[in-house]
């Protein structure tokens, strides 16, 4: 059985998807964006090189900085 039928597959990279998981400040930023910005921000986390740069990605959201 397909889970996925009908629905767009995930493709938040899992570094992101678990930041947004562990800050709600950062979820919750994340969800107003708009699906451009979105793209932009996953685009930026496939290119992050390290733990500590994706914690910095993070923050940025949360702190509502992601698009600057």
């Amino acid at each position: 059985m397909d889970f996925t039928d009908g629905m767009q597959q995930a493709s938040l990279p899992l570094g992101l998807s678990f930041g947004l998981a562990a800050d709600k400040n950062a979820l919750d930023n994340y969800s107003n964006l708009t699906e451009y910005e979105k793209e932009k921000l996953i685009a930026e986390s496939k290119s992050v090189k390290s733990k500590d740069e994706m914690q910095q990605l993070i923050q940025r959201i949360s702190d509502g900085e992601s698009m600057m």
